[in-house]
């Protein structure tokens, strides 16, 4: 067979409407594969969590080296 008479016959095949149909269903399936495997899930907002407020230390009593005793009269 030459070229001239392959030609028509392809041209009739490619006009086909099932023809056309299968390409299109093959690159609609191909297409939602693609986004299938490349979706990635965004990932989840964080939640803010109010932080408690941190208790004030605890003022530690100074004992002075001086011999003072509780009430503050030096010591005999």
């Amino acid at each position: 067979m030459s070229f001239k008479e392959i030609l028509p016959i392809a041209i009739a095949v490619l006009k086909d409407f099932r023809v056309i149909g299968t390409v299109l269903a093959m690159l609609f399936v191909i297409s939602f594969a693609n986004y299938i495997i490349r979706y990635k899930k965004k990932p989840p907002k964080p939640k803010v969590k109010k932080a408690k407020a941190a208790p004030a230390p605890k003022p530690e009593p100074k004992k002075e080296e001086g011999g003072e005793n509780e009430n503050g009269a030096e010591g005999e």
